[in-house]
């Protein structure tokens, strides 16, 4: 992509809507490649779609919910590489003994490879994207005024 702007919100819009269709490695490769030299784009785009890394950003509630649905394997192989407030907020609304068994669970799976993160990630966030439909699950980021 040029240096040109995505002039309009039409314009963002529509590649916020085929991002959601996207899987996480290729988002990340999309707002990668446009953050050197329209970092106010991908600005735009990250409050009109959903990434793992917004988990840091749940409601407790709802991310009680979610861990209750998600595969215990999946979320291990998920939390590779996540940033740490990824990982504060899912264990702070997890008891003892689930946190106790995601530890075991990832000593177990050890290093997955990148494709089975970004796989595992996307079935989370499948389930995340139908809880926030439902109203059951709420992201809140704090540059946002946008609540999901």
């Amino acid at each position: 992509m040029a240096k040109t702007q995505l002039g309009h919100n039409t314009g963002l819009e529509i590649l916020a809507n085929i991002m959601r269709h996207c899987d996480a490695k290729t988002n990340r490769h999309i707002l990668g490649g446009l953050q050197k030299d329209l970092p106010q784009v991908v600005s735009e785009l990250r409050r009109h779609i959903l990434l793992f890394d917004d988990l840091a950003y749940a409601d407790g509630r709802g991310l009680q919910r979610l861990l209750k649905i998600i595969r215990i394997r999946d979320l291990a192989i998920s939390l590779q590489g996540a940033p740490a407030v990824v990982l504060k907020n899912i264990a702070a609304n997890m008891s003892q003994r689930a946190l106790n068994d995601l530890k075991d669970e990832i000593t177990r799976l050890g290093k997955a490879r990148e494709q089975e993160v970004d796989a595992a990630r996307d079935r989370i966030m499948a389930v995340v994207a139908e809880l926030i439909k439902g109203k059951e699950l709420f992201i809140n980021r704090p540059s946002d005024d946008l609540v999901y």
